[in-house]
């Protein structure tokens, strides 16, 4: 007999949202399951259509950090390259419930997870993208780059730089709200892996926008200084070599004649 999707899918739902007796385990099975079969598609759109999306914010919630880190993990899978489940996402006003997971759940990986869920609904999606802008998603990245968990700073300044990629007007808000300055003032920390998205997200920040270059080339920033010590430093470390490679990049683009003759004036 061949085994119904939908019917397993609405089992699972069940399972984690209306049998309060279900056990910890059962739970995890259920969300695990969903995700296994989300990765089809068709299938991901139908767990919209059964209304599975009621189910989101209360495993997004839930008292469990391995729910919660799941539910980030499924989400990100419901969304990945599917416009039909991103537009869904969004109606269903998701991003303010992912965006307080990643500013304050109190355990590393639901904050990770939310961040990943975030980084796939509005990845080729703009009106996500100025959804998660509006709600001040800026701020919520530059607070992820500023904490102690590494995997969360990095994705961050990845998804900082998509941003900047796939829509130039977003560094114009970069700037309007003194990132540049933020992102130039966190080199100055002692030098971490992280600093290699971190002068990859600066540099997707300054290519292309004058604004922003002038910005970095401001003399109380002392970037200028910054970066050439750390081409110094990282000559010959083969593992830094992208990093250096930024930095160099930056060096060119921001400290131009034309930059220094705009801010003298």
């Amino acid at each position: 007999m061949t085994r119904d999707p939908i019917e397993d899918m609405k089992k699972c739902i069940r399972i984690l949202i209306e049998d309060s007796d279900s056990s910890e385990e059962l739970k995890q099975n259920a969300l695990e399951s969903l995700t296994d079969m989300c990765e089809s598609i068709d299938l991901a759109q139908d767990f919209h259509k059964i209304g599975g999306y009621a189910l989101l914010p209360h495993i997004l919630q839930d008292q469990q950090q391995d729910i919660r880190w799941r539910a980030g993990e499924f989400m990100a899978n419901l969304f990945q390259n599917n416009p039909y489940c991103q537009k869904a996402a969004l109606e269903t006003n998701l991003i303010p419930l992912l965006i307080d997971v990643i500013d304050n759940d109190p355990n590393e990986d639901p904050r990770v997870k939310a961040l990943y869920a975030i980084s796939c609904l509005t990845r080729g999606f703009p009106d996500a993208q100025k959804a998660f802008t509006t709600s001040d998603g800026f701020s919520v990245l530059m607070r992820a780059m500023e904490s102690n968990i590494q995997r969360l700073k990095t994705k961050a300044a990845f998804l900082l730089r998509d941003f900047c990629i796939q829509e130039l007007s977003n560094k114009d808000i970069l700037c309007d709200m003194g990132m540049v300055e933020q992102l130039v003032g966190m080199l100055r920390e002692e030098h971490s892996s992280f600093h290699e998205h971190l002068m990859g997200a600066l540099l997707s920040v300054v290519t292309d926008h004058q604004r922003a270059t002038q910005e970095c080339a401001r003399p109380e920033f002392e970037l200028r200084e910054i970066l050439t010590e750390r081409i110094a430093y990282l000559e010959g470390k083969e593992e830094f070599m992208e990093e250096r490679h930024y930095a160099q990049d930056l060096l060119k683009i921001c400290f131009t004649p034309e930059n220094q003759e705009q801010i003298e004036r």
